[in-house]
């Protein structure tokens, strides 16, 4: 008879089930990404460059001022949160205003 131990940290186990494959579904992906292209062609900066240059801009901007709701998402229900990655996380949704 022989058992099986878990090599992984117990915060790592904790991090994997808090990842559930609904987050990280194609249909909420695209609840996040359609609103940002639609943005992204209703607002976009007026500057000299070609305009498909605008709109791709502008739109990669709204999508990375959003990348950060997933990553807030896990800290939150993990609630084991390191300062260095939380200061991280908040640098990142300040430098995208």
């Amino acid at each position: 008879m022989t058992t099986t131990t878990s090599l992984s940290p117990p915060r790592l186990s904790i991090l994997s089930e808090s990842l559930s494959s609904s987050i990280s579904s194609p249909k909420r992906r695209l609840v996040l990404v359609v609103p940002c292209a639609v943005l992204a062609l209703c607002i976009h900066p007026t500057t000299s460059h070609n305009l498909l240059n605008r709109i791709s801009w502008a739109f990669c901007v709204y999508l990375e001022a959003i990348s950060v709701l997933p990553q807030l998402r896990v800290m939150q229900n993990t609630k084991i949160v390191e300062p260095f990655t939380a200061h991280y996380v908040f640098a990142l949704g300040v430098a995208s205003l």
